[in-house]
């Protein structure tokens, strides 16, 4: 039989990482063991892909006030005011804490960390390590989960969620090496999954973005909140090939590079205030637009402002990639297009992670904790994944002799097919994207929404047909997820007849 462990935490982001090792630290006299089961290494994570930054209020003339303002202006008044200022406040700690850890952020002139200025801030602060903060992030937290005795790591998949008494006891585990299934059983278990960005053509997340946890929590009754509200970048580099797409960041612009409109005018003059350091909807709106209407794949970011030299310095990963495209960044023009990035809603929880059901919490993309509202300031996401975890961690050892004790839950078959690819599911998850992408993306109307529920109900029978008949795939499990996601965003949106944030809803 499997030995109970106290905690799992699914997902081996930062968000999983930050809990994982605050349980261990948190723990005291009492022995506290954590497993996280993370069906990819560390570098598929979306936290790793984070380019951008962490938005801390450091600089003395900024303030906490401001930063609460810009988070809520962006989150159009949709967003948790306790939650934004508690994440708000607790910044600064957060930054020096993995400074403490070892983590290596760039510096200004004087010596101290240095800002950046991203999309919706009406001050740069938003603290970076080049463009790849979040590998940044990373290593050091990984660093750490690798030397604590009280922290273990499995490869495998979570499938599914145990429940029992209407409480959370564990998880349902797949081995991709070997096609095991195994019940893990814990007393408290935490989803910390990271986002749903493949359930469209196009997207910044990387390829096991499916929205595991969100489709987890939803086949066992437990509440969404604000799944309406998908973020689109509005620059990643273009590209006419479904899947993950490579980001431009928003530091970029801050820097001074600049969108231009296929004839070469500037895109947001006019537009926005803020130009084109805008929020992130409304200049993936005005992309879509400008697409739309003139039938054109893509607009252009003009680097010439940065220069050559600059540019390979403060962006050396973005730069490597264009160049290896053919494109000179700081003096040619990139390509770019909007493409999927967050999710602002998911599992409804409180400000300390709690779900609605008892032992089972939610932290970082995969998770609602009212941070982000309508829509996500940038470089808030990579701050609230350090933050919630911390509260999380002490909610769980406070609660966790309040559980019965528990019995191992075995697996009740074996699957008929498990291994064997099904090209089948992959085209349905293909047609799935296509769905999604034109009617559920950045520009929605009632009736394509109720064309595209329609086909995700279509899809949604006859993956539950091949479940029901013990069908097992990678593949499937893949779809599976990505039904349960994209319907809950439909839905959501259909609910939402007023325009807000990311969900945009009217005529073509």
């Amino acid at each position: 039989m499997n030995s109970p462990l106290d905690v799992i935490v699914v997902g081996g982001g930062i968000a999983g990482m930050a809990c994982a090792l605050e349980l261990a630290q948190q723990q005291g006299t009492r022995k506290v063991r954590v497993r996280i089961i993370a069906k990819e290494p560390v570098i598929g994570s979306n936290s790793y892909a984070a380019q951008g930054g962490m938005a801390a209020v450091l600089d003395p003339a900024d303030s906490m006030a401001a930063h609460v303002r810009d988070t809520l202006t962006v989150g159009e008044g949709r967003n948790d005011l306790r939650v934004v200022r508690r994440v708000v406040r607790e910044g600064p700690a957060m930054v020096h804490g993995l400074l403490a850890m070892g983590a290596v952020f760039d510096r200004n002139a004087d010596g101290g960390v240095a800002l950046a200025r991203e999309g919706g801030h009406t001050t740069a602060r938003v603290v970076h390590r080049l463009d790849r903060t979040g590998a940044e992030i990373v290593r050091v937290l990984h660093q750490h989960v690798r030397a604590s005795s009280s922290i273990s790591v499995i490869d495998e998949q979570a499938v599914d969620l145990l429940v029992d008494g209407g409480a959370c006891i564990g998880v349902r585990t797949r081995d991709p090496r070997t096609g095991r299934w195994m019940d893990r059983i814990a007393h408290a278990v935490v989803l910390a999954t990271g986002g749903t960005g493949q359930v469209y053509e196009h997207t910044t997340n990387p390829p096991g973005a499916t929205g595991d946890g969100i489709a987890m929590a939803v086949r066992a009754g437990v509440p969404l909140k604000d799944m309406a509200f998908v973020q689109f970048h509005p620059t990643a580099l273009y590209t006419d090939r479904p899947g993950t797409v490579f980001l431009i960041s928003e530091a970029v612009r801050g820097a001074g590079a600049r969108l231009l409109r296929p004839d070469g005018r500037p895109l947001m003059e006019g537009v926005h205030p803020q130009g084109d350091l805008a929020p992130r909807n409304v200049v993936a709106r005005t992309i879509a637009r400008v697409m739309l209407r003139g039938h054109v794949p893509n607009v252009w970011l003009d680097t010439s402002p940065i220069g050559i030299r600059r540019f390979a310095r403060d962006f050396p990963s973005i730069n490597t990639h264009c160049r290896e495209l053919g494109i000179m960044p700081g003096r040619d023009r990139i390509p770019v297009m909007p493409a999927a990035h967050y999710l602002c809603g998911g599992i409804m929880t409180d400000a300390q992670g709690r779900t609605t059901m008892k032992g089972l919490y939610a932290l970082g993309e995969c998770a609602c904790s009212g941070l982000h509202g309508a829509d996500r300031l940038a470089s808030n996401s990579l701050l609230e994944a350090l933050v919630i975890p911390r509260h999380a961690a002490a909610r769980i050892l406070r609660a966790r002799t309040k559980h019965a004790t528990l019995t191992d839950h075995h697996s009740p078959d074996v699957p008929v097919a498990d291994t064997v690819a099904n090209d089948d599911h992959e085209a349905m998850l293909h047609g799935l994207r296509r769905t999604m992408t034109r009617h559920a993306g950045i520009l929605r109307t009632t009736n394509g929404l109720h064309l595209a529920l329609r086909r995700i109900e279509q899809a949604g029978l006859r993956t539950e047909r091949a479940w029901a008949k013990g069908e097992r795939a990678p593949g499937l499990i893949a779809l599976r997820n990505a039904v349960a996601v994209s319907r809950s965003i439909v839905m959501a949106a259909l609910s939402e007849p007023v325009s807000t944030g990311t969900h945009w809803i009217g005529r073509m």
